[in-house]
């Protein structure tokens, strides 16, 4: 069995856009590899409420933007995995997209803040997914989220060494 408990919930904001970090403490009571702890948290109130933003889960009835995957349909090979390199390579191809406009400084700002997170991490073990990777008649995705939001990515790493798993959720709308 697999159990997740919040160790500590960060959100960074610029302008319109933002990261919400949110690091579980995890408890694995058998042998079992990352692909079904991150396919287990995905499936678990954790994911789908106790990550959301502290504005959303205060007033969980008022109109917030959620997240913008459908947890029913997902899976688990829907997501890229890759090392510490390969997460700072999306991030960097995403920075050097050609239609930003005015907003990239903001983005820069995000990626800033987020470096220093990333750059103490140990794990080479992460997940990502993103809403520009499926059409938007894709049942995997949620409306009005995933036409509101102008980016919607998921990072996520499994560190066992520390025993913890970190959402990092970035949004721009």
């Amino acid at each position: 069995m697999t159990t997740f408990k919040t160790k500590r919930h960060i959100e960074i904001d610029e302008g319109y856009q933002g990261i919400n970090l949110t690091e579980f403490a995890i408890k694995v009571d058998e042998q079992i590899d990352n692909d079904n702890i991150v396919d287990t948290f995905i499936r678990s109130k954790q994911f789908s409420f106790d990550s959301l933003r502290d504005c959303v889960k205060a007033e969980p009835d008022k109109g917030y933007l959620r997240q913008a995957f459908n947890i029913e349909r997902i899976k688990i090979t829907d997501f890229k995995k890759t090392d510490k390199k390969g997460t700072s390579k999306f991030l960097s191809d995403f920075y050097n997209e050609p239609d930003w406009g005015d907003d990239r400084s903001d983005f820069a700002k995000l990626l800033d803040r987020y470096f220093e997170i990333h750059n103490q991490i140990e794990t080479n073990n992460f997940y990502i997914l993103s809403k520009d990777w499926f059409s938007k008649e894709d049942d995997r995705i949620i409306e009005p989220e995933s036409w509101v939001y102008i980016y919607y990515f998921l990072i996520i790493y499994v560190d066992k060494k520390s025993n913890s798993l970190t959402l990092t959720e970035w949004t721009y709308d």
